[in-house]
């Protein structure tokens, strides 16, 4: 079976992107800062392993700024688009991660969040969200 490849790109389209294989895990953040830099109630944020996301056009264009100021006291770095100013990918400091606002990648709205972080910042207005459900392994069910 073939690996689904994603197709993402900021809102200029000054740069695009390809994604290879599902992500392997999708939340929602309510942290400050994820709000702040997507300009939104939160985050929708999806985990690729890094050799996944391949930037195929405007990496010149691609900025990062260091945000070494984070709930969870380790350093991240957000990229975004130095034409439109569009959030892009976060790369923690550890290395082995990206992870891309999903907003950027068509196909995502299939996509159901496995999890939330940083809920006690969520805004006090917005419902309960719809996780995708936990898979149960039965011992001898086949």
């Amino acid at each position: 079976m073939a690996t689904k490849t994603y197709d993402g790109n900021c809102l200029c389209g000054g740069v695009a992107w390809q994604i290879q294989g599902e992500p392997f895990t999708y939340v929602i953040c309510h942290c400050v800062n994820c709000k702040k830099s997507g300009g939104g109630p939160f985050q929708a944020n999806a985990f690729f392993k890094p050799q996944n996301v391949n930037v195929i056009k405007g990496k010149d264009l691609v900025k990062d700024y260091v945000d070494g100021d984070t709930k969870s006291g380790n350093a991240i770095t957000r990229s975004f688009c130095s034409n439109c100013g569009s959030s892009l990918f976060i790369s923690p400091a550890a290395g082995g991660i990206t992870i891309v606002h999903s907003a950027n990648i068509k196909g995502s709205e299939a996509w159901v969040p496995r999890k939330e972080f940083f809920g006690h910042d969520k805004c006090n207005w917005l419902g309960e969200i719809k996780f995708q459900p936990k898979k149960v392994a039965i011992v001898g069910m086949l």
